[in-house]
């Protein structure tokens, strides 16, 4: 996947992937009140990640919905359930290394979720943590991280991330399944059925997408 180009997935989903050395000075894009929340963050890497989240979101919208506005003016607030969004436009971002990335879908889109991982060696213990015996039989770190970022953006499309224990979600059937917390806020959210995507937007990286379409939805368990 090329950086600073759009591509359209599944269900009309559109993603795009920046570097963050690529972002513009914070002047030309933020607004007031944005400029304010960079000021306080004080750890160079969350701010790096934040305006990258925030340049990819932008440029995003306005080249996807062709907006006339400038980018200053495009403020991304937050919903009810903690998710980005712009006016009532559900969107999402990640970010990982030298990488930033934001989605949307169509302006009906209730669900949607992406996250953005590098595979890594990681602890024994991460892989019990965040995996069944069903869903990854090894340690496969490949197969980890591609099974973490699907993870991670089922995480964000239920608005939940980490407040939810990544067991929540089993991967290893045809379909999702939830539990527990993860399926209190899937029927919440109305129960919508989704797709999964996984891109690899450069070595050692995987991107996943989490959409509503209109088919058969997930697996209560």
């Amino acid at each position: 996947m090329k950086t600073n180009t759009i591509i359209t997935l599944e269900n009309e989903l559109r993603l795009t992937l920046i570097r963050a050395d690529e972002v513009p000075e914070p002047g030309t894009f933020l607004s007031a009140g944005e400029l304010a929340k960079l000021a306080s963050l004080k750890i160079e890497k969350r701010r790096r990640d934040w305006l990258g989240g925030r340049y990819a979101a932008k440029t995003l919208l306005k080249e996807s919905l062709a907006l006339t506005t400038q980018l200053s003016a495009i403020e991304i607030s937050y919903d009810s359930f903690g998710r980005p969004v712009w006016t009532d436009r559900l969107i999402s971002i990640t970010h990982s290394g030298p990488f930033c990335a934001a989605a949307c879908g169509p302006a009906r889109t209730k669900f949607l979720g992406i996250d953005i991982e590098k595979a890594e060696p990681r602890a024994a213990a991460w892989y019990k943590d965040y995996f069944h015996k069903s869903e990854l039989p090894s340690h496969d770190m490949e197969a980890a991280t591609r099974l973490w970022t699907q993870k991670e953006a089922l995480l964000k499309a239920l608005g939940l991330g980490l407040k939810a224990d990544p067991l929540d979600i089993k991967l290893s059937g045809d379909k999702p399944e939830f539990s527990r917390t993860a399926l209190s806020r899937y029927k919440e959210l109305g129960s919508p059925a989704f797709t999964l995507n996984t891109l690899t937007p450069g070595p050692g990286y995987y991107l996943s997408a989490a959409c509503e379409n209109s088919g058969t939805g997930a697996s209560e368990q």
